[in-house]
């Protein structure tokens, strides 16, 4: 049996898993559910204002006027292709879509984390009236679901701690890389160079100043290594100066981007919270041995693995220490490395991902 799918969603990483979704099986369309009007979207941002920006943005996008605009965009879009199709795969969790049961048709879920009543590490505060509200749009959208896929494990337990749902209803399935897939790059000579790489926009959150603590401590056991930070901060956070540090700003070639990748001895991401970091897959698919925070989904890809070290998030010394010990150890580095491409070849790679989800969707629709 093949599933006959629409695809929705609003975030630029959904075309990579779209793609193989399409090679995987018969998607008969991907569908916006965007197109609202500007009288509802001023409406809808006035309405949900708070702070910091990210819970605003989150507030939008859960609060009822969007939500209705929303299903009715997506309704609407939709209409021609629900006879001949199985199921609806939505990226993300952004609203119900057949509330009052409009269209009899199976949804299921792909998300990296889900809404929560108390704050997730390195959140700042908000409002808790709002943060409620939200959660119980989403705990709506997951009653009616037929399936909640989650990128990683860490995302699986988070929605099961958050929301009432059956946990046979939540499955963990994975998630690939974006920007760079270096994993069939025939260009695998060992980087002769101490280089750090570091990719990332949101400074505070992926930890840059524990970047630039590390780096001193590093530095001074290693004078010629390089920490070579790629990424622009989004949030006004400001850059902390360190010892032998380049900040190189985004990079959009991703020609470019992938010598980096190339040249790079390690890669390093000391972040306070990170869900599911494409950014890891991406430098394990280039054969890169990981330094990261042992938070998040980051943890799966490396432990009991091989492919790097997890180190407790924020302890400059477990940085530098690991960094230090994989600088002075080559052979150490190729092996993590090798695994790290390994795991990505066999399973956080989209075609992979697309399959599970195709065979995950087709056992639950009959």
């Amino acid at each position: 049996m093949t599933v006959r799918l629409i695809l929705t969603g609003n975030e630029p990483r959904q075309r990579y898993l779209f793609d193989a979704l399409y090679r995987a099986t018969q998607v008969n369309a991907t569908v916006s559910f965007e197109e609202i009007d500007v009288l509802s979207k001023v409406v809808g941002r006035a309405l949900s204002f708070s702070w910091p920006r990210l819970e605003w943005s989150e507030n939008y996008h859960m609060h009822p006027v969007i939500q209705r605009r929303r299903r009715k965009v997506l309704l609407r879009n939709m209409r021609e292709y629900v006879e001949y199709s199985d199921a609806m795969l939505m990226w993300g969790s952004w609203f119900q879509p057949f509330l009052g049961g409009a269209v009899n048709l199976p949804v299921f879920h792909y998300v990296d984390q889900s809404h929560s009543l108390s704050n997730l590490p390195g959140e700042r505060r908000g409002r808790f009236g709002r943060r409620r509200r939200a959660h119980a749009l989403q705990s709506e959208c997951y009653r009616a679901a037929a399936g909640i896929f989650c990128m990683s494990e860490w995302a699986r337990r988070q929605t099961l701690e958050s929301h009432d749902v059956s946990p046979d209803k939540v499955i963990s399935v994975g998630w690939g890389p974006c920007a760079i897939d270096l994993s069939d790059d025939l260009n695998t000579t060992p980087a002769t160079e101490p280089i750090i790489l570091h990719v990332s926009n949101a400074f505070h959150r992926k930890g840059i100043d524990y970047l630039a603590q590390t780096a001193d401590r590093v530095c001074a056991a290693i004078p010629n290594a390089r920490f070579v930070v790629v990424g622009r901060d989004r949030t006004g956070y400001k850059v902390p100066a360190g010892r032998g540090i380049e900040y190189l700003g985004p990079i959009y070639d991703r020609e470019k981007l992938a010598e980096l990748f190339r040249s790079a001895a390690l890669f390093f991401l000391p972040h306070r919270f990170d869900r599911s970091p494409h950014v890891l897959v991406e430098a394990m698919s280039a054969g890169l041995a990981l330094v990261t925070s042992a938070q998040g989904g980051a943890v799966e890809l490396i432990e009991g693995r091989s492919t790097g070290y997890l180190c407790t998030p924020g302890s400059i010394r477990e940085y530098a220490d690991s960094i230090i010990a994989l600088l002075r150890d080559p052979e150490l580095r190729r092996r993590m490395g090798a695994r790290g491409r390994e795991l990505v070849r066999q399973t956080y790679n989209w075609p992979t991902i697309a399959r599970r989800l195709v065979d995950l969707m087709q056992a639950r629709i009959g």
